[in-house]
């Protein structure tokens, strides 16, 4: 008859110690706070969720547990991770980009887990960083233009010099893309695809082109914000 003491002195002996699992809690919690940061200050469309944020900080603690749990026991790894494949998860998962994080996050919790410090810190640093200067340089953006301005004016308006000098000033580039007859009479709608120079001043480019003589229903879409006159 086997003796259950010493199995259970052999358990205890095989696991962390204390200081061993508060420091490497600590440390997922750390590394799981900048990682949903930078997701949510880089996240775009519509999908965003504060509990899926929420999660990139409590999945790497999370895994860090069921790492130091394992160890260096290949029974007990089978063991956990046969009970967590009953878990069944029922969120989708919409944006790719949403999968990245979930995978970082998941490896993170894996290397602090492991006791793998510096691959922790170096690795989920990289990773970041790499977020923040696609996130920064609009890496993969096909879109040549900032906007679209539509508004009506007089047949000649396209030559006015004040309409090309507010379109300038904003303006890196604008081109004429549309020009086809208005219901107002003895006037034309125009649509100029636009690129900026400050996206944050499209209202003044608005009021700007409002102001000059002749100049009605002022439109410009800007991504999803409208502002109209």
């Amino acid at each position: 008859m086997p003796d259950f003491s010493l199995v259970f002195d052999d358990l205890i002996a095989s696991l962390p110690s204390l200081s061993v699992v508060a420091f490497h809690l600590l440390l997922a919690f750390v590394l799981g706070q900048p990682l949903a940061w930078i997701y949510v200050k880089t996240h775009h469309g519509t999908s965003y969720s504060r509990s899926f944020a929420q999660s990139l900080v409590l999945l790497p603690l999370i895994v860090t547990i069921v790492m130091l749990a394992i160890g260096d026991s290949l029974a007990r790894a089978f063991g956990l991770f046969g009970a967590l494949a009953l878990i069944r998860f029922r969120t989708p998962i919409k944006d790719s980009r949403d999968t990245v994080f979930l995978f970082l996050s998941v490896a993170t919790g894996i290397t602090v887990g492991v006791q793998n410090t510096i691959l922790a810190i170096m690795g989920t640093g990289f990773a970041l960083l790499v977020a923040l200067y696609l996130f920064g340089t609009g890496f993969g953006k096909r879109l040549s233009h900032d906007g679209v301005l539509h508004f009506s004016m007089p047949a000649n308006g396209e030559q006015d010099p004040r309409l090309r000098d507010v379109l300038r000033h904003y303006c890196r580039h604008f081109a004429l893309v549309s020009l086809r007859d208005s219901r107002h009479e003895g006037a034309m709608d125009f649509a100029y695809q636009l690129s900026l120079h400050d996206p944050q001043a499209h209202q003044a480019l608005v009021a700007d082109v409002r102001a000059i003589p002749g100049a009605l229903g002022v439109n410009l879409f800007v991504q999803n914000e409208h502002e109209e006159v």
